[in-house]
């Protein structure tokens, strides 16, 4: 079996690659990126290196050959329309390499979000069933690093956690985990055409964050709300499926999750 994915110098494709290495024999990897000459480190370690570029929809099919199994990370470009393009040149790409079967990253319930993201996924997934090929789709919920836009380090200096007044409730998931269910759906069987909704076992609410950190600094720690209080998280929560979780994510990666306790036990104070 052959695995070749994109996106293994980014934040979370590194963590795949390294959770696959664990797996698999390194020769049986293959990594597609535009830099090769950026990714000689892993070439040393055994790991194929192509070249691809989703702008240069021509190196695409020689990029994706002999994938038994395709690992699509979607691109990281901030202009949807332009990464739909991009998109579309990957799976079209991996259509003509006849890939066995591609691994695609979503995002969770993206029927139920409002934002051009939630378009822009909806759209891909619908390129990949109309493509024919055989696909996982893996739709992760948003990072656990959110927490670094929640305010964390100046409630452990001062102890109050602000927000704008509302029930605010989150689903995230750790990269490692989410790279963990990656690495298995590709490396296991019985994945075809299912669609995963990857989030935390449980939501989790300002309150628990405000908890965890006192937990984790010894000193008190809570939750209050201020009216006047923006934050381009808060706008975007509402758009966004956020409190509803799936067993998915804990079923694939077969151990507990990380949670808010273990994501900030990482964190430098």
């Amino acid at each position: 079996m052959k695995i070749v994915m994109t996106g293994a110098t980014g934040h979370l494709g590194s963590l795949v690659l390294e959770e696959l290495l664990r797996r698999l024999p390194a020769a049986r990897i293959a990594i597609v990126t535009r830099r090769p000459e950026a990714a000689e480190s892993l070439r040393s370690r055994g790991v194929e290196v192509r070249y691809g570029d989703y702008d240069e929809p021509a190196s695409l099919p020689e990029a994706f050959r002999d994938a038994d199994r395709l690992l699509f990370v979607s691109s990281p470009l901030r202009d949807e329309e332009a990464r739909l393009r991009q998109h579309r040149a990957a799976v079209e790409g991996a259509a003509a390499a006849k890939v066995g079967r591609v691994v695609y990253t979503s995002i969770a319930y993206a029927e139920r979000g409002r934002l051009p993201l939630h378009e822009l996924h909806l759209a891909t997934e619908r390129l990949i069933r109309e493509s024919g090929l055989a696909y996982t789709i893996l739709r992760n919920a948003y990072y656990m690093d959110i927490v670094e836009m929640l305010g964390w380090r100046e409630a452990l200096t001062g102890g109050v956690l602000l927000s704008p007044p509302g029930d605010w409730i989150f689903n995230t998931a750790a990269r490692e985990d989410l790279a963990a269910a990656a690495a298995a759906v590709l490396t296991e069987s019985g994945h075809e055409g299912r669609v995963y909704e990857l989030t935390a076992s449980r939501p989790w609410r300002l309150g628990d964050l405000a908890r965890a950190l006192a937990e984790r600094s010894g000193r008190p720690v809570v939750h209050r709300t201020d009216p006047g209080m923006k934050g381009m998280v808060y706008s975007l929560l509402p758009l966004s499926e956020t409190a509803a979780v799936s067993p998915d994510l804990s079923q694939l990666v077969g151990a507990p999750l990380r949670g808010l306790k273990e994501w900030l036990a990482d964190q430098k104070m």
